[in-house]
């Protein structure tokens, strides 16, 4: 049901807000970014605090502060703040609109109504005492410009929260009246994922609810079934734990060949001005490495099981200012990688059927065992970062016709782990090494389109216990350069461009990449093609059209091609793959309108000799390509032992 904290009461609530109400939802579709409503509200006078105010200026306001403050004395009786506290003024009230996913008021097709009034009532509307409490300020604080942005961005960063806008608008004696202006998403969601890879497959029965009880609360079952993966399970997610801004996570189920546990409790940093963080978090998962081997084989897979366990406590604070912050972390992380009865234990599936595998033959098992290498090591991990960035809000880029958050700047985090003989588990050797991850990113916009680059580099250096003249183990490297362009000439168009390298060098645990797959080259499946090193360049047309019920549902189509090759390396079962094409195109759905979520029907054809192997259809409830989906590859995840730096300090989207 459509309920929710009743709203604060004001003089004409409605009328109040709308004094400073940004823009409606949908501008026009070349607006580059969401004005901003302070410079709607007072378009006359600069925001930022050290923008110096000519002498008359500052005299004339100093008289108005003084005059209102007297009057406001006489009215109420009470002592006034003193002069010069807060230059631009002190908030006075705060005004929570917490709307749910349709603002009937706002919208023109009245033939709908009833189905909008329906799923608004059927939906329950996030609480405005959440709201409240997710703000950076409250009544009696001075009026700072840069908190009410970035609560506004906190808000935004929640999935089940379409919009929000935090916005200023002044007053007769000089005090701020804040308004609070959200709208949710559809949060109740049962995710139904069908793939026609390889004929009809369910691979995810997925039953969640985003905003239990409006309070932000996640609660879900799931069922997964993907390739080698089979896990069903229940996970909840507590925000604001205890009414503190703590954030829990707990999972809980079984997996194809065991069972998970996962576990987190965390302080993240609060937006940009947020000075300090705690990371703790604990995962414990039995599962099955799949190595996909060269069409013509008798198998498909060799099956490696695997018992990962990772643990971490770190600690970090950061200097600076919002736009120019210097991180300082330090952290102990524990990381546990096992192999039970080797080699009997690996085992081989034919045509994908991972149900009925059987015992592996021997020169399958003498492909994999070098990278079978069991350890438990404690490490003493230091972190230091550079974070330069802003966040303006851009409509339909990975959307739609949503609005997203965007990262322009720069951010660079170093982490380094010194491995320590202690808190090994059982007999299990210790690495003695030095973990090193690079990252960077890097955002800009050089006129109507936006660039994003993408860097991580990570590998292991032996300080003892090498044989060979090799000291580094484990190498990982990513590269991602994302492009946006736009074009005023060309409304409704948003042409996507992608470079994409992956790769792993001297590899002791387990790893192999795929040039098929979803996120890969699309006319291809994922298990085609295995190697070492990777490369993948897309161009896909984004076409948003206004049809046929912009007030209900956001609907576009798009054109695309990929081009990606593979190369051997080292890995077991790697081959040159030669460049591989794809054409294809598909429908985007977006629901409600205004969406983040983007749902895709796609279809990819193979190009030159392979144009025989008929096209792939694929359909996915998220947006796998963009900023939305993140710099996050599946195949190098699942390889990526330690997860311990900087960004993860930072929650950029909930």
């Amino acid at each position: 049901m459509d309920h929710g904290d009743a709203a604060e009461p004001m003089s004409n609530p409605t009328r109040t807000a709308r004094l400073g109400r940004p823009p409606p939802r949908r501008p026009a579709r070349d607006a580059r970014s969401f004005p901003s409503p302070e410079t709607l509200i007072r378009p006359s006078r600069s925001t930022d605090p050290a923008t110096p105010r000519p002498p008359r200026r500052r005299i004339a306001e100093a008289l108005g502060v003084a005059l209102s403050l007297a009057w406001a004395t006489g009215v109420s009786g009470q002592e006034p703040p003193s002069v010069g506290v807060c230059p631009d003024g002190r908030i006075t009230n705060v005004f929570i609109d917490n709307k749910s996913i349709f603002d009937i008021d706002d919208l023109e097709d009245g033939a709908l109504g009833w189905a909008y009034g329906l799923a608004n009532k059927l939906h329950v509307r996030t609480r405005a005492s959440f709201i409240r409490r997710e703000l950076l300020f409250e009544v009696g604080d001075c009026h700072d410009p840069v908190l009410l942005e970035e609560s506004g961005r906190v808000l935004r960063s929640y999935g089940f929260i379409a919009r929000a806008d935090v916005f200023a608008v002044d007053q007769p004696d000089g005090s701020k009246h804040v308004v609070v202006d959200t709208q949710d998403e559809w949060t109740t969601k049962i995710d139904l994922g069908v793939s026609f890879d390889d004929g009809l497959q369910l691979e995810v029965l997925d039953v969640t609810e985003e905003n239990l009880f409006g309070q932000g609360i996640l609660a879900g079952a799931f069922l997964r079934r993907r390739r080698e993966r089979r896990d069903r399970g229940l996970r909840l997610e507590l925000p604001r734990l205890f009414g503190t801004r703590l954030d829990a996570v707990a999972a809980v189920g079984r997996t194809r060949v065991g069972e998970f546990y996962q576990g987190a409790i965390n302080y993240p940093f609060v937006g940009e001005v947020g000075r300090f963080a705690v990371r703790q978090t604990f995962r414990r998962r039995d599962e099955l490495f799949p190595y996909a081997l060269n069409p013509g084989d008798e198998f498909s897979h060799v099956l490696l099981p695997l018992l990962d366990e990772r643990a971490e406590a770190s600690v970090a604070f950061r200097v600076g200012r919002p736009g120019n912050l210097t991180m300082f972390g330090l952290g102990v992380s524990r990381e546990t990688l096992e192999f039970a009865d080797l080699p009997s234990s690996v085992d081989v599936a034919r045509n994908n059927d991972f149900g009925n595998s059987e015992t592996a033959p021997e020169e399958y098992v003498g492909a994999v065992i070098g990278q079978t290498h069991a350890a438990s090591t404690t490490r003493l991990n230091f972190l230091v970062g550079q974070r330069n960035l802003r966040f303006p809000r851009v409509r339909g880029l990975d959307p739609l016709d949503g609005e997203q958050d965007i990262r322009l700047g720069t951010d660079i985090g170093l982490t380094l782990g010194r491995s320590l003989g202690v808190l090994s588990a059982g007999e299990l050797p210790a690495s003695d090494d030095l973990y090193s991850r690079l990252r960077l990113f890097a955002g800009h916009d050089p006129g109507t389109s936006y660039v994003f680059l993408n860097l991580g580099l990570e590998g292991r250096y032996l300080i003892s216990g090498t044989s060979t003249g090799e000291s580094w183990r484990d190498v990982v490297g990513e590269l991602d350069v994302y492009g946006y362009i736009r074009s005023r000439r060309m409304p409704g168009h948003t042409f996507f461009a992608r470079v994409s390298g992956a790769g792993g060098w001297l590899m002791e645990t387990p790893f192999q990449l795929t040039l098929g797959g979803r996120s890969a080259v699309r006319g291809y499946n994922e298990e085609d093609d295995p190697g070492a090193r990777r490369l993948i360049l897309t161009l896909e047309d984004r076409i948003f059209v206004r049809w046929p019920a912009p007030d209900l549902i956001d609907l576009g189509f798009t054109f695309f091609g990929d081009l990606g090759r593979m190369w051997a390396g080292d890995v077991p079962f790697g081959r040159d793959s030669g460049w591989r094409g794809t054409v294809g195109g598909g429908l985007r759905v977006g629901f409600p309108a205004g969406s983040r979520g983007v749902v895709r029907f796609d279809v990819a054809f193979p190009l030159g000799e392979d144009n025989t192997r008929g096209p792939i259809f694929r359909v996915t409830l998220f947006e796998s390509l963009g900023l939305v989906a993140g710099f996050f590859d599946p195949q190098l995840e699942r390889s990526r032992r330690i997860t311990v730096g900087p960004d993860f300090f930072v929650t950029e989207v909930r």
